[in-house]
């Protein structure tokens, strides 16, 4: 039993860090690239992966915290409101990333704008929430 939660925990970590570096290489694509189509052929790419490897580290959380029989303290609200928040803000940007029409530049732009704050603040949530859980454990 011990080797399962170690395991989990471990698993969990690790994509965590996955998943921030991920995040970190969207923001670097949306930032970086001027040419709309480039760009959008690169997030099209790691997109997928970003939510991927989020939803291993919800399974992940979620089978740490049966096996710890649901006993929370804060950081694990902090994370349960973390993955929440990337999860709203990713339907907002799939949506926005639908409407966007290729010849339009006004949409683009607004896409784009959308898209670095939502993985600016997808990375500081992420860093303040890996901070505080290292701390309060």
């Amino acid at each position: 039993m011990n080797e399962l939660i170690s395991l989990s925990i471990k698993i969990h970590i690790f994509f965590v860090f996955v998943t921030l570096l991920i995040c970190m290489i969207n923001f670097y694509i949306m930032k970086s690239y001027s040419d709309y189509i480039a760009m959008t052929k690169k997030y099209e790419f790691f997109s997928p992966l970003y939510y991927l490897s989020l939803s291993v580290v919800i399974f992940t959380g979620l089978v740490v915290l049966a096996v710890y029989k649901f006993h929370t303290n804060y950081s694990v609200y902090l994370m349960i409101l973390t993955s929440i928040v990337i999860i709203v803000g990713a339907f907002k940007n799939h949506k926005l990333f639908k409407q966007t029409i290729v010849k339009d530049i006004n949409s683009q732009e607004i896409f784009k704008n959308f898209a670095i704050k939502k993985y600016f603040i997808d990375i500081l949530a992420m860093i303040f929430t890996i901070i505080l859980a290292f701390i309060v454990k």
